[in-house]
């Protein structure tokens, strides 16, 4: 049996407030050539389907034409969890609409962990899909007040559907969460507060392969057989560069996961860095003008006229601009200040430091204090 494992699409995104409809139309349509080309018998989306838990028109438009062209142009099961950027009910309304014989789309918890069982020329693979699930919805979900964290929701996901896998049936899980040892990005948003949010993957035994979604980058967790595919789109700056792409594989007779390769998409636009002297990549920017989202981390001293600016002309979706020392500040303290409101002078001279990428001349410093001190000499 061929499968294909993606997830994370943040359908309705925006990339510091530009909208990324386009781009997510474009990586989409990759899917769907992907499914027919590889002759797909098995789309998986572990999740994150849409950005917000109320997702605007236009994404519930593209993901329902999305499905309806996967199920009208291909012979492709398909198989949908929520993850803990959408609405459990809204990604489960769409149950009753389609096939259930060949559509097992999962929103909110259940305490009957019924798997969609496909079969081959091999015999049967249970697919369980386990959406995300908040602590307090599981202890109602499994009336089980012990529930404390999300490992404790994921276990009894997991012990609820190993139950129903069918005797001599292969077995693959489609979950929703932060498995220990995975690497994030700063796109993706914690999955609890106060308590520990990674999972083990020792859940996960007697699975022949987890697909799993949350972090946005392809890696694997605790095994090969236990994946991230990542998102289709790289969501921040930090996974500049990086090359996004989604997991084939071959269920062979005997459980045992072969072929598997991922397939790298090709963005619309791309997320990327440049770095230099304003000038310098005013000039670039002029022989080799691009539509990719953009930071330029520049490496000019002393001050520069609105350099955003000066590169748009060239790059229309330039979206961030940065002295090289101030990012390495903002990486540091995330730009957060130290000193307290009631030493000015102090706040002033962080904020300096954090716009220039240096602090303020001993000079600079007489000018603010003055400053400072000058209503309480008037006073006097």
């Amino acid at each position: 049996m061929k499968i294909l494992h993606t997830a994370d699409w943040h359908l309705g995104k925006t990339l510091r407030g530009v909208s990324l409809l386009e781009d997510q139309r474009h990586v989409l349509d990759q899917v769907l050539d992907t499914i027919v080309a590889q002759s797909i018998e098995v789309l998986i989306v572990a999740g994150d389907v849409y950005d917000k838990p109320s997702p605007s028109e236009a994404a519930v438009s593209i993901f329902s034409s999305f499905i309806e062209r996967v199920y009208e142009e291909t012979e492709a099961a398909i198989i949908v969890i929520a993850g803990n950027h959408d609405s459990g009910q809204r990604i489960g309304a769409f149950t009753k609409l389609y096939d259930r014989k060949r559509i097992l789309i999962r929103g909110p918890l259940q305490q009957n962990e019924a798997p969609l069982v496909l079969e081959d020329e091999h015999g049967p693979v249970a697919f369980s899909a386990l959406p995300y699930g908040e602590i307090y919805a599981a202890r109602r979900t499994f009336e089980d007040e012990t529930i404390k964290t999300p490992e404790d929701v994921l276990r009894s996901q997991v012990d609820a559907a190993r139950g129903n896998v069918p005797d001599g049936a292969r077995w693959v899980i489609v979950a929703h969460a932060f498995v220990t040892g995975g690497l994030p990005s700063e796109s993706e948003r914690r999955l609890t507060v106060g308590t520990v949010e990674t999972v083990s993957y020792s859940l996960f035994e007697g699975a022949n392969y987890v697909a799993l979604g949350h972090l946005h980058r392809p890696q694997t967790a605790g095994g090969d057989t236990i994946r991230y595919s990542g998102s289709p789109l790289a969501f921040g700056f930090d996974e500049a560069d990086t090359t996004k792409s989604m997991t084939v594989f071959e269920l062979s007779s005997d459980g045992a996961v072969t072929d598997l390769k991922e397939i790298n998409f090709m963005p619309l636009r791309r997320v990327r860095e440049v770095r230099g002297l304003l000038a310098d990549l005013v000039a670039e920017a002029q022989l080799d003008p691009s539509e990719d989202y953009v930071c330029a981390i520049l490496l000019d001293e002393g001050a520069l006229v609105e350099p955003q600016a000066q590169l748009r002309p060239h790059y229309p979706n330039i979206l961030q601009t940065l002295r090289e020392k101030k990012r390495d500040l903002v990486q540091a303290n995330a730009g957060r200040a130290q000193s307290k409101l009631s030493d000015p002078v102090g706040v002033i001279e962080e904020f300096v430091e954090f716009v220039r990428g240096e602090k303020p001349s001993e000079a600079e410093n007489s000018i603010v204090t003055g400053l400072i001190d000058q209503p309480e000499r008037e006073e006097e």
